[in-house]
């Protein structure tokens, strides 16, 4: 007895077929005034739709940066540099450079991406979590197609900013708007 298989489409993965990289990822972050100084990881985070995802350090425990009260930061991870300073071990090759380890976005569409911030509270002895109040926080992912794509705290830059609270009482993860 003899078994026929059709095969009516069949996809390859190919350079020329691949799905959109991801070349950048901006990050602008401004600290609430009355924060308290805080040395807890920070991260942010982009899961892609089928394709999975990454995060990447803003703070962590191997650098010396706390976030401050007050303070305006610029963070940024990319393939090829940028008008940011890199942000930790981001440079080629490292741990969380996006040409070691690209992130593919499916189709280009801004809406098939979901994109967050996450501290993670750390705890040493007799230490309570340490918050983090933010007025305002933006990402840009821009694509290798020459797309960008804007997620921020608030739905448009007309609104007035609503502080993010990430600590144990108020949650550890903001998700951002696409604007």
């Amino acid at each position: 007895m003899r078994a026929t298989i059709n095969v009516d489409f069949v996809f390859f993965n190919q350079k020329e077929n691949a799905m959109p990289l991801i070349q950048s990822i901006e990050v602008y972050a401004v600290v609430n005034e009355f924060s308290a100084t805080t040395a807890d990881p920070v991260y942010v985070g982009v899961v892609t739709k089928g394709y999975g995802g990454r995060e990447f350090p803003l703070r962590y425990q191997k650098t010396s940066m706390s976030f401050v009260g007050g303070q305006t930061y610029r963070f940024g991870f990319s393939t090829a540099g940028g008008a940011y300073t890199p942000a930790w071990d981001s440079q080629a090759n490292g741990s969380n450079s996006l040409s070691a380890y690209p992130l593919e976005v499916s189709d280009g569409a801004q809406f098939d991406q979901r994109v967050y911030l996450r501290k993670e509270p750390v705890r040493a002895d007799g230490q309570a979590d340490s918050a983090l109040f933010l007025d305002d926080v933006s990402v840009t992912l821009r694509l290798d197609s020459g797309e960008a794509f804007f997620y921020r705290t608030r739905y448009s830059t007309n609104e007035e900013p609503s502080m993010v609270r990430l600590a144990n009482e108020n949650g550890q993860i903001v998700y951002l708007y696409p604007v």
